[in-house]
């Protein structure tokens, strides 16, 4: 005994069975997105860009210049380190120094370019520089000068004249310089003498 029914008709409605969920209600099982932007532009289509605002810059005040102060420049001479003994007589020497000085002009040239030369100075210095050397070096030995042989009687200065001018602090290192070439003229002096004696014994 079956409890199977067998159907009256051939074809089954659809309306007999539950829908499927999730089904599509479309034709076709796919549709573009409505939310979704393509990024492709057409190149003949004009892209419209939004104008950048510029902000103007505050103008700044012009800065006032300070008022400069113009400086007095005097000239101050050279002044010697020492008090001269004898001021007549070094007064009337300096008069002759300077006039004898144009007869001296090119009498150290040679010297005080290898001395500027050994002193850092250029090979070949310039004429005005040496000149202007020159006439320090020649007012120089005529202050020494004049103050050795004011408080002396002699028409000839001595070593030792020399000597008591050098004697201040200021000028030790020339008289260091003096007493060392003053030592090497001396023992020149007996180097000669000891050959002049070796050449001629009997001194025919």
């Amino acid at each position: 005994m079956s409890y199977y029914t067998q159907p009256t008709s051939a074809t089954y409605p659809y309306g007999a069975y539950a829908q499927t969920p999730y089904a599509y209600q479309s034709p076709a099982g796919y549709q573009p997105w409505s939310y979704h932007q393509y990024p492709y532009v057409h190149p003949g289509a004009q892209v419209v860009r939004p104008a950048t605002q510029v902000q103007p810059q505050p103008q700044r005040p012009a800065p006032t210049p300070t008022p400069t102060v113009p400086r007095s420049t005097t000239f101050q001479p050279y002044t010697p380190s020492y008090v001269r003994d004898n001021t007549a007589s070094t007064s009337t020497g300096a008069g002759r120094g300077s006039r004898k000085q144009s007869n001296m002009k090119g009498l150290f040239t040679k010297e005080l370019k290898n001395l500027m030369y050994g002193f850092g100075d250029d090979r070949n210095p310039a004429n005005d520089t040496v000149n202007v050397m020159e006439e320090i070096l020649i007012e120089y030995i005529t202050d020494v000068c004049l103050a050795a042989g004011g408080s002396s009687k002699k028409g000839r200065l001595s070593v030792d004249d020399l000597r008591r001018v050098l004697s201040r602090p200021a000028d030790s290192k020339k008289l260091a310089r003096m007493e060392e070439l003053l030592f090497m003229q001396e023992d020149i002096k007996r180097a000669r003498a000891q050959f002049d004696d070796a050449d001629n014994p009997r001194g025919l």
